[in-house]
């Protein structure tokens, strides 16, 4: 699914706001994490309304509320801090074994994400940043991916 945005007459929207153009409008019930040094990453979990939602398998994770995309671009403005960063800024969708878009990740390049899901479609977003072994759960079998 693409969305499309409208931006304000006379607007140019900045590098991060086209990079987050890929969301769809709406709220997202958003977590994110931080590792113990803050220039090692960020993950950004955003689930869809309507549908499961899943966790962060990390210490320190905040639930941020629901906020809307333009909200998100704004919690996002500290993690990247110059138009160079924000290509390093990933957004991937996580999707059941239907297909459905349950929540979308934001993270940094150098942060990898593995959604591990249960049999009632509620996932575990595993997170480990490079260099460093991916902690898996033992799941159930609820299939789907990224």
């Amino acid at each position: 699914m693409l969305a499309l945005v409208a931006w304000p007459a006379g607007a140019q929207p900045d590098r991060l706001e086209r990079a987050l153009a890929v969301l769809p409008d709406g709220p997202f019930a958003t977590q994110v994490w931080h590792p113990d040094q803050s220039r090692q990453g960020f993950v950004y979990l955003l689930g869809v309304t309507g549908q499961p939602r899943g966790t962060v398998h990390q210490p320190s994770v905040r639930d941020l509320g629901v906020l809307q995309r333009a909200e998100v671009v704004r919690a996002l403005r500290p993690d990247v801090p110059d138009e160079r960063a924000v290509a390093d800024v990933l957004v991937d969708p996580i999707r059941s074994s239907a297909g459905d878009v349950v929540a979308y990740v934001v993270h940094h390049r150098d942060v990898q994400v593995s959604p591990a899901f249960t049999r009632d479609g509620r996932y575990t977003l595993y997170v480990r940043r490079a260099g460093e072994p991916m902690e898996m759960g033992g799941g159930g079998g609820g299939g789907g991916g990224m």
